[in-house]
Order: C-alpha cells, then structure tokens, then sequence
C-alpha cells in the first residue's frame, strides 16, 4: 500500500492516507499498520466528538470527592461509563469500522477520557 504521510511521531509511528480509498491509518515503525478511520472526513468528525466529550469530561462535577466516599465514586464511575458508551455509540454512527475493534485508536481514546472523569 501506498500512503501519504500527515503526521510523523519520530521513532514511533506516523498516520497516513491510503492513496486508494482515502482512509486513514497509523503506521507504527514496528508493528502492521491499523485502521484510525474511513476517511478524512470521518476523522474529522471523531475530533469534533472527542473534543465535545472531552469539554463533557472536563465540566463533570461529581458529588463530593471526599476520601472513601463510595456514593461519589460510584456516581462518577457511572457517568464516566455513560460518557463513554455515548461517544462509542457517536463514533459507531460516523464510521462503524473505525471501533469495531476495542484495541483501536478511537475505542481506547473513548475509554481513557471515561477513566479521567472517574479517577
């Protein structure tokens, strides 16, 4: 395959787009390369998501945050999940392929902003 390159993370991984169907990958220097989205498009839609979830996950207040307080937790654990599921179920709507995968870029993106809010 034939890439162009966007982005170069030296010594770690670049992202390109397939010159054959325009669908974006990383292309780690060490492993196979993998799927980030459809195409451009999508993965601009994705940041527009993530970025709202993101401002989502940084506005949340949980109730309280003393030490062992377990209600707090558990409230924060839940919406932290709800936020989660809702910006997988907004990138499944954008572009199924891009995480259809739990190990992909987006799948794990979604999951590390949820476990920000609840730790």
């Amino acid at each position: 395959m034939r890439y162009a390159l966007v982005a170069v993370d030296p010594g770690l991984s670049a992202l390109g787009v397939r010159r054959d169907d325009r669908s974006l990958w990383c292309l780690p220097e060490d492993d196979a390369p993998h799927l980030v989205n459809s195409s451009v498009e999508a993965f601009v839609a994705f940041n527009r998501a993530y970025e709202e979830a993101a401002a989502e996950a940084a506005a949340y207040e949980g109730p309280g945050d003393g030490p062992g307080d377990a209600e707090a937790v558990d409230l924060a654990e839940q919406a932290a999940d709800a936020l989660t599921e809702a910006l997988l179920e907004r990138f499944g709507a954008l572009d199924a392929e891009a995480v259809a995968d739990e190990n992909s870029f987006w799948h794990v993106g979604a999951e590390e902003l949820g476990y920000g809010m609840s730790v």
